[in-house]
């Protein structure tokens, strides 16, 4: 190599292309090692990598597995989320009134549970000495339901596409799970007096109890917490403490409405529960429950991200 004293070496031009050619090469290389050890591709990083704001899944500017993971990290929009929640409070309706009139106790509304379990404390009713027991099992589990729910929300993301979609999706299993134990008759569809406690029962409506935390905790999250979607009393007094009850345009109070949608659709879907225990029984109500759960679910899939 041709080298002048004192003076650094002298590169001919063949050799300044192949240095050229390595650098390149290591350029690229260190590239994709820096990106494939980068936090923010762990699917549950708490960033997303990404923060386009584009609704489209496909994003031609980017890797198509990148591009369906910002989608289902980006957060949803919240508007019209309250439709999903007024449905959720139909679902409590009538999951509540078939679950009481087959085996005598609320799998949603606790606040008749805790009546029950403090019954218990004197032995009462007599008709069902163990009824309290069936209550504070179904009160427990909705509580622990809550922290399950709270807690894995808000280590995925509360407001994700990905976390509602989780979330429901164990909302819809779970009742599945019911409905396939009444169908099977693995379940009594009725409430035997001269058993104690059945035991199968409990599990049923536990399975219940527990989903039902899931739709509450997302009513919280979403922003929407006129919509508790498993009560009505509180509900009902807010809606008449509320100064602008009357107000019109009906689009200048949307809490009323939503309230009133919810107050409704609870309602409706208990008559729709009595109608379908004297017509078709527990298990067809039950099924109609998860598939409207199954529904909600898939809505999430497809709702508008967040701009």
């Amino acid at each position: 190599m041709p080298m002048i004293q004192g003076s650094l070496p002298i590169k001919t031009p063949a050799m300044e292309l192949t240095d050229l050619a390595l650098s390149r090469g290591s350029s690229s290389s260190n590239f994709d090692d820096v990106e494939r050890q980068t936090p923010d591709t762990i699917p549950f990083a708490k960033s997303s990598k990404f923060s386009s704001t584009k609704g489209n899944l496909f994003d031609r500017d980017l890797p198509l597995r990148y591009a369906i993971d910002d989608y289902f990290h980006s957060e949803i929009d919240t508007a019209w989320s309250d439709l999903p929640l007024i449905g959720c409070g139909y679902v409590s309706g009538l999951i509540d009134a078939l679950s009481y009139n087959a085996w005598g106790n609320f799998s949603n509304m606790h606040t008749g549970n805790t009546i029950f379990i403090a019954l218990g404390v004197s032995g009462k009713p007599d008709s069902q000495p163990m009824l309290w027991l069936k209550a504070l099992i179904a009160v427990l589990v909705f509580i622990v339901g809550n922290v399950f729910f709270v807690y894995g929300s808000r280590y995925l993301g509360t407001l994700r596409r990905f976390t509602l979609i989780v979330s429901f999706a164990i909302q819809t299993a779970l009742l599945l799970g019911a409905a396939i134990l009444v169908q099977k008759r693995i379940v009594s569809p009725t409430l035997d007096r001269q058993i104690p406690i059945d035991w199968f029962q409990v599990l049923a409506i536990s399975l219940i109890a527990f989903q039902a935390a899931g739709q509450i905790v997302a009513s919280r999250f979403l922003a929407f917490s006129e919509i508790p979607t498993v009560v009505l009393t509180v509900m009902v007094c807010d809606l008449f403490v509320d100064t602008e009850l009357y107000r019109r345009p009906w689009s200048s109070n949307p809490k009323r409405n939503r309230r009133l949608g919810a107050l409704l659709s609870h309602f409706l879907g208990a008559v729709t529960a009595g109608g379908m225990a004297k017509e078709t029984g527990l298990a067809s109500g039950l099924w109609l429950a998860t598939a409207l759960k199954a529904c909600i679910t898939l809505g999430w899939f497809v709702w508008r991200r967040k701009d």
